[in-house]
């Protein structure tokens, strides 16, 4: 490992991810969501079928669409915060190398996992102002990563060349 003066390991600052990469990630994440989200309510609407109870007026057709909009947000609390909150990283995330931290580095965890994902309905809500941190902000970090005190950093940063010994 590199050391400095010393003995003291050499900290590497990780290298925040561009705007670019979150941006395909988060499209990444929204196509497994769907995918996710139109089998989910899919069986969903064929089990209320199967049981001979097809919707017999307006008021069970809304009944039924307000529930797969229900599941809907489940689906997308439940995978951010299973995934960000274990691993750091969602599939996205995880095909673009990428990785959600603690701005001291370390794992978010579950409830800092939780904020973000509020923070990024938050986001949604204001018709993605809170995402503006995100293109302008240094650190590229939008209202969901204020909000649980995380940022999203390189998580396979390009190697660093050895010294070349000649002899």
């Amino acid at each position: 490992p590199l050391r400095r003066r010393g003995g003291r390991p050499a900290v590497i600052e990780p290298i925040t991810a561009g705007f670019w990469h979150r941006l395909l990630a988060h499209v990444l994440d929204c196509l497994v969501g769907v995918c996710a989200w139109f089998l989910c309510s899919m069986w969903f609407v064929i089990g209320l079928w199967a049981l001979d109870n097809p919707p017999r007026d307006l008021l069970d057709v809304a009944l039924i669409l307000l529930a797969v909009q229900g599941l809907a947000l489940a689906l997308h609390i439940a995978y951010h915060v299973v995934l960000v909150g274990g691993c750091g990283q969602t599939l996205g995330k995880m095909a673009l190398g990428i990785t959600v931290v603690r701005r001291d580095g370390g794992a978010p965890g579950y409830g800092r996992a939780a904020l973000r994902c509020l923070g990024g309905l938050l986001s949604f809500a204001s018709f993605g102002l809170g995402y503006a941190g995100v293109v302008f902000a240094r650190e590229r970090r939008g209202l969901a990563d204020w909000l649980a005190g995380t940022r999203v950093v390189d998580s396979s940063p390009e190697p660093i060349a050895a010294p070349q010994i000649t002899s």
